[in-house]
């Protein structure tokens, strides 16, 4: 990049209204004349050759239109560090063309020519000093802050811990605040401290979160602790008395054991009496019938009568079976007599009383082992409880760690800034700078930029003032930056203050009833 750059000459034809002109610029180059005369023009080609732009860096087009022509033609010649180069833009037919030292080049080529030379802000700036209040604030916030350091960590924590004004340095002893951020910023930037604990998935926010949850678990623990019953007597003592209730449980069992199987097997004695009933009842009915049963004397198949023989067979043989069931029916009655017999020598045993008892020795251990129960259970939810208080308190410290952190943050950033400011606010006499703004809503200072004078803002001052104010930012800047270059001046009769450039001064004049005039080193041209 350039260190100094000179204006040596600038040739224009067919230019905003100037069929031709040519400018041989000396260290002071006055521009006068009345109105419409092609000041301003002149001023411009020298960016428009550069850039294709006015000189507040929009897109330019200075084809006339008062009267024909065949083409629209600008050309300057530089001295870059101690080398002449020149730069020529050509419009013709509606097809810009461009040429370096008269060379024909493409555009590409001749824009990154021009853009090795210097930076095309930084030269509009001091080019025009009324550039540089067109830009977009975040533009003129970076252009200011491009050459300014920030203050070092050490100095903003011994600002932030300072005490009084008149503290010394060395006498200043770090606060809390600034302790904490020194040790975390070995690790961490302070936007990436920022991002851990700030914003919606940092820190602070789901701690708050996990505060609300924990506070919420340690409520609701504590409530079903509370509607537990608490032991109006020793727990040992009731766990003694629910032993000894289930030992005579288990001697009330004894009996009752014993009883059940007696009046089992009496009652599975009576049901097999019950079913040797019916099967005598059977063989008895069986045997009536064979007993009723008639002798038939004629054949069932032709009805003709039997002969003795016959009639002696048929009744054998109801006498045989009537033999059979007998027996059978005998042995029947035998069975049921004996399981009679068997089922009388059982006496059924009355358990009543004994269940009463048993239920009641049940009912008051199952009383005990409930109280056990619940005591077990509120010695759990009580720990619990502890556990949850302490998970809540733990979390809450690491909240108000994180909140901490961040109010850390904001004191560091708000003393920053104020450093800044003040370190940029040095450089300048009667502009004031703000490169922050407090949002009160986040409760921390954000970048901005605006410029005032005498308490005004930009866009309230005259023309003279504003001159004022971009020959004041222009000389800053100068101090800042390491290239030195040409400054246009227009409207110079609407401004009566000093001019103090580093190099090249070309102004632009409106003097009523004059002709156009260009005076170099005071030579008329």
């Amino acid at each position: 990049m350039a260190n100094h750059v000179r204006l040596i000459e600038t040739e224009v034809i067919n230019f905003a209204g100037l069929r031709h002109q040519k400018v041989e610029y000396g260290d002071i180059t006055r521009i006068s004349g009345k109105n419409g005369q092609g000041k301003t023009s002149i001023g411009t080609a020298p960016v428009w050759t550069l850039y294709g732009t006015d000189l507040f860096g929009n897109k330019y087009n200075p084809s006339p239109t008062n009267y024909e022509f065949d083409r629209v033609f600008a050309s300057t010649i530089l001295q870059v560090d101690g080398m002449p180069i020149k730069f020529a833009r050509e419009i013709e037919k509606g097809t810009n063309s461009f040429y370096i030292n008269d060379v024909p080049v493409k555009a590409k080529e001749f824009e990154a020519a021009v853009s090795e030379l210097f930076d095309k802000d930084e030269f509009l700036s001091f080019y025009n000093p009324i550039y540089f209040f067109g830009r977009h604030w975040t533009k003129q916030r970076e252009q200011i802050m491009k050459y300014t350091t920030p203050p070092a960590k050490k100095e903003v924590f011994q600002e932030m811990s300072r005490l009084s004004p008149e503290q010394k340095p060395k006498d200043i002893t770090l606060n809390p605040a600034a302790v904490k951020l020194n040790e975390l910023m070995k690790k961490h930037t302070l936007d990436d401290l920022q991002k851990i604990h700030g914003g919606t998935g940092g820190k602070k926010s789901k701690l708050e979160k996990e505060h609300i949850a924990a506070q919420s678990r340690t409520k609701t623990l504590q409530e079903q602790l509370d509607r537990l019953p608490v032991l109006d007597r020793d727990a040992e003592e009731i766990r003694l008395d629910s032993a000894e209730l289930l030992e005579q449980i288990r001697i009330l069992n004894a009996p009752i054991d014993a009883a059940e199987a007696t009046n089992k097997e009496l009652n599975e004695l009576k049901l097999q009496v019950e079913s040797a009933k019916a099967r005598v009842a059977a063989a008895r009915d069986r045997y009536m019938e064979a007993y009723n049963e008639p002798i038939e004397d004629t054949c069932p198949t032709c009805n003709r009568l039997l002969d003795e023989d016959s009639v002696k067979a048929v009744t054998d043989a109801k006498e045989h079976k009537k033999k059979l069931l007998r027996a059978e029916h005998e042995t029947l009655v035998k069975e049921r007599n004996e399981l009679e017999a068997k089922a009388a020598e059982i006496q059924p045993v009355d358990l009543v009383e004994q269940w009463r008892l048993l239920r009641e020795a049940e009912s008051q251990r199952d009383a005990l082992e409930d109280l056990l129960a619940a005591e077990k259970r509120r010695s759990s939810l009580a720990a619990e409880v502890e556990d949850a208080k302490q998970a809540e308190a733990d979390t809450l410290a690491n909240l108000k760690e994180s909140v901490f952190i961040l109010d850390a943050i904001k004191s560091y950033k708000a003393k920053e800034a104020e450093l800044q400011a003040s370190k940029v606010q040095s450089l300048f006499t009667s502009l004031s700078i703000r490169l922050f703004k407090y949002v009160k809503t986040k409760g921390e200072y954000e970048p901005d930029f605006s410029i005032q004078m005498d308490g005004k803002d930009y866009l309230a001052l005259s023309t003279g003032e504003r001159i004022s104010a971009g020959l004041e930012l222009t000389e800053v800047l100068f101090k800042q930056s390491a290239l030195i270059c040409p400054t246009f001046i227009d409207n110079l009769e609407s401004y009566t203050g000093r001019i103090s450039v580093y190099d090249q001064l070309i102004t632009g004049r409106v003097v009523e009833g004059q002709e156009l005039r260009i005076e170099t080193d005071n030579a008329i041209r």
